[in-house]
């Protein structure tokens, strides 16, 4: 967090510069293209920065439903999953590479883009993961309560 900010400031002093260049001087399309993508970066930093010292994942059942809430800034995010729409839930860290030896994607929980978690289930077509950050055996905690409360269906599996 401490390397963002620092990078942050940095960048932020970079963004700056290019805009009184670019509306102090003649046209330069490729400040302005460079401008798009340094308000992206700038855009990225500033929510995970945002996730980081604000943010919250909450998961709660309502009834036989699991409802996921994503908190940060003093919005909340939420999305509920039909409990019995739920399969092969289970506790397991997901891999940090790919199979091509790449990073995995990082992940912004608040925005839609949790691809990493130490709880993973099936719903849909999609694979959902939850309690990024966890480790295993914090993953294998929540699946045992989690499994309780959801339907029969939901078929907690051992990984």
């Amino acid at each position: 967090m401490l390397f963002l900010l620092v990078w942050l400031c940095g960048w932020t002093l970079g963004g700056v510069m290019a805009m009184y260049n670019l509306l102090s001087r003649p046209f330069q399309p490729f400040l302005a293209i460079w401008l798009c993508a340094w308000l992206a970066g700038e855009g990225f930093a500033l929510a995970s920065l945002g996730w980081m010292s604000t943010g919250a994942e909450i998961l709660r059942l309502a009834g036989s439903d699991l409802e996921v809430s994503y908190r940060m800034l003093g919005f909340t995010r939420s999305k509920l999953y039909r409990g019995t729409a739920i399969s092969d839930l289970s506790a397991g860290v997901a891999p940090v590479f790919t199979r091509n030896g790449r990073y995995g994607q990082m992940s912004l929980p608040f925005f839609g883009g949790n691809k990493t978690g130490s709880v993973k289930f099936i719903y849909g077509a999609q694979t959902i993961y939850l309690a990024a950050g966890l480790d295993e055996a914090e993953g294998q905690f929540i699946v045992e309560r989690l499994s309780k409360r959801l339907p029969v269906t939901a078929g907690v599996r051992k990984s």
